[in-house]
């Protein structure tokens, strides 16, 4: 579980970092996220504990937050 939120992590990480070099890169960033995001609300709320906690770990200190719809009150 570990390895599937580092590699998200890596791979919105890289999403975002592309957005600095070339503005052309905006739709992929934006399947790619959206990719990632729903990939994430789709996972049962103890996977993602496990997952917000690894990416938490590789993303500090700085901090992603997704919210999920499905989870609204």
């Amino acid at each position: 579980m570990k390895t599937s939120a580092v590699v998200a992590a890596l791979g919105l990480s890289c999403a975002l970092g592309a957005t600095v070099t070339a503005c052309s890169t905006d739709s992929l960033i934006g399947s790619t996220a959206s990719s990632l995001v729903q990939r994430y609300c789709a996972t049962p709320e103890l996977g993602r504990l496990a997952l917000r906690e690894a990416i938490a770990t590789s993303t500090a200190p700085n901090k992603i937050r997704v919210e999920c719809a499905d989870d609204a009150f």
